[in-house]
């Protein structure tokens, strides 16, 4: 029973995010895919680009650094999560975002202490729980929206056509059980 639940959170995880796109049908489906979203494709290649090189950069520092934090970039705004065991690294893992180029704006929510598996899972499976929720919200353009949850906190990025999209969005999230608190890194387009 445990294994099923594990795999349809991961299946879910994989169909929501979009991933499934680009594995299945390559360059063309992922280029219609970023056409859906209000984004330019060079715009989600260079946010990936920030993902990979502030990756890069705290592996170089240290392995469990890289491991231990997440970096989720939309439009150079680069939002920080994650749990680190030496208070130090929390400075030292947005100074490293920050001298990326492209980015405009980093968000630092990295802690220090300890997180639990069973934590984890339960993030995992409110970030997918969300993202259904975005999907299943009328007016609201769930593509434009990537969700993150650390410690039961969701955090949403991307961008909202108008204030009524955004309020829809945001309250889409809220509802969903589990969720602490909602953090917007929304932009208005």
């Amino acid at each position: 029973m445990r294994f099923q639940l594990k795999v349809l959170l991961l299946a879910n995880s994989i169909l929501i995010t979009g991933c499934v796109p680009v594995m299945v049908g390559g360059g063309m489906v992922a280029g219609s895919y970023t056409a859906a979203r209000d984004k330019k494709l060079g715009d989600s290649l260079n946010d990936a680009k920030i993902d990979a090189e502030i990756k890069n950069r705290l592996y170089k520092i240290d392995h469990k650094l890289q491991s231990d934090v997440s970096a989720v970039t939309d439009h150079g705004c680069v939002l920080l999560t994650g749990v680190v065991s030496n208070p130090e690294w929390v400075s030292v893992a947005e100074k490293e975002a920050w001298a990326v180029n492209g980015v405009v704006e980093v968000n630092n929510h990295i802690t220090t202490g300890d997180f639990s598996a069973s934590q984890l899972i339960k993030d995992d499976y409110l970030t997918t729980a969300c993202k259904s929720s975005l999907l299943c919200t009328k007016d609201v353009k769930s593509i434009n929206y990537k969700i993150k949850t650390y410690d039961s906190v969701v955090y949403v990025l991307g961008i909202a056509k108008s204030q009524e999209e955004l309020e829809k969005a945001l309250n889409s999230v809220q509802k969903v059980k589990g969720v602490k608190k909602v953090v917007s890194y929304v932009k208005l387009i």
